[in-house]
């Protein structure tokens, strides 16, 4: 009896659940979405590479346009170095981030975690201050979000970006968690308009002295960035000089 030794790379989908073969794929961020999902959903996960204002991230309706500042950008110019985003916070990339944000899926949080490291790497393969130390820091929640949901989906997807990283890197990488701290337990950003959301965020952060000169502020999704601005205004306070903001999706 003639064995089909294809049989055992069958993976099924960390979205639809449907079994398949991973397809061939030379660009690394490629092999590593169509590793984990099937076809049909790997194709719904595009990295944005253009159509964005370089420094705030926003999306703009011509995706081939580069943009270094967009007119809504001024008043962050101040606030952190760079913005760094994957993709475009929609279909079934939303639908993975919301499953690692509040069902803590564990296959989805590795695979974004890792998606993530990826993204990072490609980045900063020759940048003209290339970053050697990683100081990361991840959004963090306020108390009561942090015990009714029972994880902190940033950090958790920063281990497996950490982890990757670790693996098939060369960077010093610390992780720190008591330094930006939820002070006020807020409304939910998603529920609120942009004017409402800075508002609703305005001042609810504070940040220890730390030491540090140089961090990455890691967050899941960003909209209207009004939480960031005001993470990174009490970054600045603590002492920090330079931030640079790592982001999952962009809404």
């Amino acid at each position: 009896m003639k064995i089909n030794w294809n049989i055992f790379q069958e993976k099924r989908c960390i979205h639809c659940g449907r079994p398949f073969f991973p397809a061939a794929n030379s660009n690394s961020i490629e092999k590593h979405i169509y590793t984990h999902l099937c076809s049909e959903c790997a194709k719904e996960i595009k990295q944005r590479t253009s159509g964005f204002c370089r420094h705030c991230g926003e999306l703009l309706l011509d995706e081939t346009q580069i943009l270094l500042h967009c007119g809504q950008c001024t008043d962050s110019l101040g606030l952190w170095e760079e913005f760094s985003f994957f993709g475009k916070y929609d279909t079934i990339f939303r639908e993975l981030i919301l499953q690692a944000k509040f069902n803590h899926n564990r296959a989805d949080t590795k695979f974004l975690g890792e998606l993530l490291a990826l993204h990072f790497m490609e980045q900063n393969q020759n940048p003209e201050n290339p970053l050697q130390e990683l100081n990361l820091i991840p959004m963090p929640l306020h108390d009561k979000r942090l015990v009714h949901r029972g994880h902190n989906q940033c950090l958790e997807i920063l281990k497996f970006f950490i982890r990757y990283l670790n693996r098939h890197a060369d960077y010093q990488i610390n992780l720190y968690t008591n330094i930006l701290q939820k002070k006020v337990h807020t409304v939910p950003q998603s529920s609120l308009h942009k004017k409402e959301r800075q508002k609703n965020i305005k001042n609810s952060f504070t940040a220890a002295e730390n030491g540090l000169k140089e961090i990455i502020l890691f967050d899941d999704i960003a909209t209207t960035n009004s939480t960031l601005k005001e993470a990174c205004k009490e970054l600045k306070k603590s002492g920090i000089e330079k931030i640079h903001i790592l982001v999952l999706a962009k809404a």
